[in-house]
């Protein structure tokens, strides 16, 4: 996704350098308002995703806990699993934050566009 995102603030700066009309400005705005829609719904698909992990890491955890007096192989197992939900909470967190972040600079890309419409020196 980042890579999406990427490619596509390049795209876009490349398009408000080359546009010659107010027209163009305008379809650009209107593209670029479309795929940053599609971007912000990604991460707040992958934000619920985030907190669902991280709610299993925690039940993992509890149960874990919770098992310390019991059987040696039942708590291993719980440790394992609180273990593994936590490395890819980890991993979704990274992913979120990048995702945040790519957006943010999507932002930047609005602005500009409606800065140079608004100026009218096309």
């Amino acid at each position: 996704m980042e890579k999406h995102i990427a490619e596509h603030y390049q795209t876009i700066s490349q398009r408000l350098v080359a546009a010659k009309s107010k027209t163009d400005l305008t379809e650009l705005a209107r593209y670029h308002r479309t795929r940053v829609q599609e971007f912000q719904h990604e991460r707040l698909v992958h934000l619920l995703v985030t907190f669902f992990f991280a709610g299993l890491f925690l039940a993992a955890l509890a149960a874990f806990l919770a098992t310390a007096a019991m059987g040696l192989a039942m708590n291993c197992l719980l440790g394992l699993l609180a273990l593994i939900l936590f490395v890819l909470e980890l991993a979704y967190i990274r992913h979120y934050y990048q995702l945040e972040n790519g957006v943010q600079r999507l932002y930047e890309l609005t602005v500009m566009i409606d800065d140079k419409h608004q100026e009218g020196k096309i």
